[in-house]
């Protein structure tokens, strides 16, 4: 049997992730656009000729998080080029350390979409009272879980880096890393939800500059400024404190700030 990318290594691995995103996108979309019974094509009758109306509103919303998204690669580039003069060990550590944060932030993420849904649908109804209480009460779950997950990383951060390697150095500077990282977690639970409420509610400008604000002119020159002095250890410093500014700055907008005028 022919197993793509098999003894090409790291290739070998980008290749094989490719064929699967490939097969499962493939036959997800034939799924949806076919056999569906609520989102199949052939339900309703009409012309797919685009709409200017929904074209504005689209790019309204959807043009600020992907120019977002660019930047925000752009700079955990910029993370890891500070990073790597800072030798094999760290980079090593570097990247553990964000695959294992990832088992805090996730969670996050989900109460953020459904933070969105709950928004766009609550002013869809034209309920802004109610859009504000579920608000509220998805950023406060969010920090909560969020605040629990980073007691777990603090506490378990030896046992995760021993997972993922067996180098006493790179385990060594990752426990170092989560757990700087875990007090940062609950104020990051509140950028990350507070984002998707204002996604609801189509205000995506000010927090997509918000959010590239906070990572250019705080995480990325203080990382450069302290990884000089305190290595990699400075690194997640500068993290950390970006992401207790970011949420902070996303908690006042939530709070004072006119994110329903858009509907």
């Amino acid at each position: 049997m022919f197993i793509p990318g098999a003894g090409l290594s790291v290739v070998g691995a980008a290749i094989g992730t490719l064929c699967a995103e490939c097969v499962v996108a493939c036959s997800l979309m034939y799924f949806l656009c076919y056999r569906s019974k609520e989102l199949r094509l052939t339900i309703d009758k009409g012309s797919f000729k685009p709409q200017w109306n929904y074209i504005k509103k689209a790019l309204h919303i959807g043009g600020p998080m992907s120019i977002q998204q660019i930047i925000m690669s752009s700079a955990y580039i910029a993370t890891t080029i500070i990073v790597a003069p800072l030798g094999t060990f760290s980079i090593a550590a570097h990247s553990f350390g964000i695959v294992v944060e990832s088992l805090c932030y996730m969670p996050g993420y989900g109460i953020a979409d459904a933070a969105t849904t709950l928004v766009g649908q609550s002013l869809g109804a034209g309920r802004k009272d109610l859009t504000r209480k579920f608000a509220y009460m998805s950023v406060a779950l969010g920090m909560s879980v969020m605040a629990v997950m980073g007691i777990v990383m603090y506490a378990g951060a030896p046992i995760f880096m021993g997972i993922m390697t067996p180098v006493e150095e790179v385990r060594q500077l990752g426990v170092l890393a989560l757990r700087i990282e875990a007090f940062a977690e609950p104020m990051f639970a509140a950028a990350i939800v507070c984002y998707g409420v204002f996604v609801g509610a189509s205000d995506t400008l000010i927090p997509s500059g918000m959010n590239l604000v906070s990572m250019w002119a705080v995480r990325i020159p203080l990382s450069a400024v302290l990884a000089i002095t305190l290595g990699l250890q400075g690194v997640w410093i500068a993290m950390c404190t970006e992401l207790c500014f970011r949420g902070v700055i996303f908690l006042c907008r939530l709070r004072w700030g006119n994110w329903m005028k858009t509907v």
